[in-house]
């Protein structure tokens, strides 16, 4: 069985939102089956198939697909031993980590399945290098600067998107059992229905939420791609999941997983709108206290996750100080150009890139750039710009921003 090589898995998993893989319900996690996108017969909420977008097809397509991801193995051994906890940046930022469902039954669903042993690793190996995990409060203490002499040295956010009701049965007492605790993103439409046996109910939710390791948080109504929404269908999901999640759990929810990771200005004008405080992306890059609480990055962890990328997660520095002239989130158009600085990072080592392509037009100083949209021959809506480079000490970085393509829309935001 072939595997992926550490540059292709990184690219993989970096322009992960280009491909906008979808993560809907999944009716019976233990055999996939392949079927069709966008019957009308079947609510967003049902529909139990994904497509990768710009991706070649397939004869047998699954639901939750990232690229390339079901070749790697399900149980991958971690050494803690081959990592110096003193050094390659650990500690510096927070990382937050984006899981899925824990099941152990030889599928990798894609890869946003993972093997509850190799969680357990996972465990192990950040319990040993000495991190600690937060709390949703303490993230976002920490990124408006607010974080006290007894936040940890060396802290992590462990995120758990959709429901799974692996959740209650495995995650807790893994949880519990290395003095962690995590954070779940709940859609409602999944939770007790009977369509989707692999979700909690609403009994086990309160169960799982009343165990003290979880903290709570929302993932809209029905788990949609918001940008493409009408802004009147964005503040109902936004709003809605809000209210019956509070109502069922008696619960408060503070914070938003987007979709996908999938946002633009409107989405954050609706979340802040609806009394959300944060709201977390799939846009992978450290976080520190000047991360915007409204793009906070999040790297997915998908299926055989190797201990070489899994490391190099927690230990990229943070980014340097980035502005761009536009807003995260914008819609865009192919030939546009905005500035982008960029202070803290090494010249040299800079790259900018726009689905695998150099973004950088021209340089105006030492810190400023001017950042094109390149053209796509493809249908890309959601082109995300990519940032790396090297810290004085050379320490590597990569910090990633999202935008919304005009020309695969028929229509304008409104």
């Amino acid at each position: 069985m072939s595997r992926l090589t550490p540059t292709k898995f990184i690219l993989t998993v970096t322009f992960l939102i280009s491909f906008s893989a979808v993560a809907t319900p999944v009716k019976n996690f233990l055999n996939p089956e392949p079927s069709s996108q966008g019957s009308k017969k079947n609510p967003p909420e049902a529909r139990a198939k994904s497509k990768i977008e710009d991706s070649p097809k397939s004869a047998k397509t699954f639901e939750n697909s990232i690229p390339n991801v079901s070749n790697l193995p399900a149980r991958v051994a971690y050494d803690a031993g081959k990592e110096n906890p003193d050094g390659s940046g650990h500690g510096k930022g927070i990382p937050v980590l984006c899981y899925h469902h824990l099941v152990d039954n030889g599928n990798p669903m894609g890869g946003y399945n993972l093997d509850p042993s190799l969680l357990e690793e996972q465990f192990k190996y950040l319990k040993k290098l000495g991190y600690q995990t937060v709390s949703l409060d303490q993230f976002y203490s920490y990124i408006k600067g607010e974080s006290g002499a007894d936040f940890p040295k060396r802290p992590i956010l462990l995120t758990f998107d959709d429901g799974s009701l692996t959740h209650k049965t495995v995650l807790v007492s893994l949880l519990k059992k290395y003095g962690f605790r995590a954070s779940i993103f709940i859609y409602p439409s999944t939770i007790s229905n009977p369509k989707f046996k692999f979700y909690m109910r609403w009994p086990d939710l309160k169960e799982a939420l009343d165990s003290g390791v979880l903290d709570l948080g929302s993932h809209t109504l029905y788990h949609p791609k918001l940008p493409a929404m009408k802004r009147a269908e964005i503040r109902k999901q936004l709003r809605e999941s809000k209210a019956i999640l509070e109502a069922k759990t008696g619960h408060k929810v503070k914070d938003l997983a987007y979709p996908f990771g999938l946002f633009d200005v409107r989405v954050i004008e609706e979340a802040k709108e609806a009394g959300y405080r944060m709201a977390f992306t799939v846009n992978p890059g450290k976080n520190v206290p000047s991360t915007d609480p409204y793009t906070v990055h999040r790297s997915l962890i998908p299926w055989g996750q190797s201990q070489a990328r899994f490391n190099s997660i927690l230990s990229a520095s943070p980014p340097g100080k980035i502005k761009l002239g536009i807003a995260d989130g914008s819609w865009v158009k192919p030939g546009q150009t905005f500035s982008v600085n960029v202070e803290g990072l090494d010249p040299a080592t800079i790259q900018m890139k726009i689905r695998g392509k150099n973004a950088i037009r021209s340089k105006k100083s030492a810190t400023e750039y001017v950042v094109g949209i390149p053209d796509f021959k493809t249908k890309v809506s959601y082109p995300p710009l990519v940032i790396t480079g090297k810290t004085s000490d050379g320490r590597r970085t990569e910090t990633q921003f999202l935008f919304v393509n005009r020309q695969a829309f028929t229509r304008e935001p409104d």
